[in-house]
């Protein structure tokens, strides 16, 4: 895939669903490589094979993003698996009692 985001390495918390998945698959089909971060397993893995499916380097990482160390390892896989991180968008949102 090519686009305006080539080569470019996008992190997107809460990308499982709704406006996280979309905005992935939006940065996918503009050519960024996608990690998609989120706390449903299932959701995330569907996500990220379904962009692979469709050409393009997608990844999941179940991270919760209310756990610094959650979300160091989440960079750390960036890194590890591409390189590089250019793009973090964050779409997750964490409930405070």
């Amino acid at each position: 895939m090519s686009g305006r985001l080539e080569g470019r390495v996008a992190v997107i918390t809460g990308g499982a669903k709704g406006l996280g998945q979309a905005t992935a698959r939006l940065f996918a089909a503009e050519g960024a490589a996608v990690v998609i971060a989120d706390i449903d397993a299932a959701a995330g893995e569907r996500t990220a094979g379904g962009l692979r499916d469709e050409g393009a380097a997608a990844i999941f990482v179940e991270t919760e993003i209310a756990v610094e160390a959650e979300v160091q390892a989440l960079v750390a896989r960036t890194v590890r698996e591409y390189g590089r991180l250019d793009i973090l968008v964050n779409n997750a949102g964490i409930q405070v009692e």
